[in-house]
């Protein structure tokens, strides 16, 4: 039976294991809350899994507590990578569409991590957090963090979170690509059948304008394609 003792060092393994979670995944907070804050609530999140794993501060007392949090960190990484690289991936896009139409005006925000931050990756990175919050993410996190052994082989599984990751980006970002390509193209025709007139002043915040236009028409699916990538994860 666990003491007080074992109990404690339950929840500091708990926190380790959350620790990869609280450190990568954009709804956790990440620059928007200050370092305490967020170890004050990686102990809240480790509070509700570590009776799962006080059984292994027992069973593996003889093993220096150390060794025991350099595990639960490995363990925990899957994990967190899974949860995070949907919405990294919006994030991404985000910046994409950014640098595209030439806006790269909101690297002063320290809402999402990252001095590059833009304005539609910030406003983006927010949604995918929004769906991962309203689509019980943390609580399925939470579950998968409880139940995750070393048999599960976490190395090859954080490899297969991240190829999952690269898909997403491309299912994300392609569209956007094509359509900025395709507008440029049209652009460019309208410049050469007006010449001699100068319209290129006049056609770089129209380019602007289309491709927000764009993620505007997309962004329900979008967030649909975020929702199915979130839940699968």
């Amino acid at each position: 039976m666990g003491g007080p003792l074992s109990d404690l060092q339950g929840l500091g393994l708990a926190w380790a294991r959350f620790a990869p979670t609280l450190a990568i995944v954009p709804a956790f907070g990440l620059k928007a809350l200050p370092t305490p804050a967020r170890g004050i609530l990686g102990i809240a999140l480790a509070a509700g899994i570590y009776p799962a794993l006080t059984p292994i501060a027992v069973e593996q007392s003889a093993t220096p507590w150390f060794v025991l949090a350099l595990e639960q960190i490995v363990l925990g990484l899957p994990v967190a990578l899974a949860a995070a690289i949907p919405l990294w991936a919006a994030t991404m896009a985000g910046g994409l569409v950014d640098s595209l139409r030439g806006a790269q005006d909101g690297s002063g925000l320290a809402v999402v991590e990252g001095s590059r931050a833009t304005p539609l990756a910030i406003l983006l990175s927010l949604l995918a957090s929004i769906v991962f919050l309203a689509t019980g993410g943390p609580a399925r996190v939470a579950a998968t963090l409880a139940t995750t052994t070393l048999g599960e082989h976490p190395l090859l599984a954080a490899a297969h979170a991240l190829v999952a990751g690269i898909g997403l980006a491309v299912a994300i970002g392609a569209p956007l690509l094509a359509a900025a390509v395709v507008l440029e193209i049209a652009f460019a025709l309208i410049a050469r059948a007006a010449s001699p007139s100068q319209v290129h002043a006049l056609l770089a915040p129209l380019r602007a304008l289309g491709l927000l236009a764009i993620v505007a028409v997309v962004l329900e699916r979008l967030a649909n394609v975020l929702a199915i990538a979130v839940r699968d994860g």
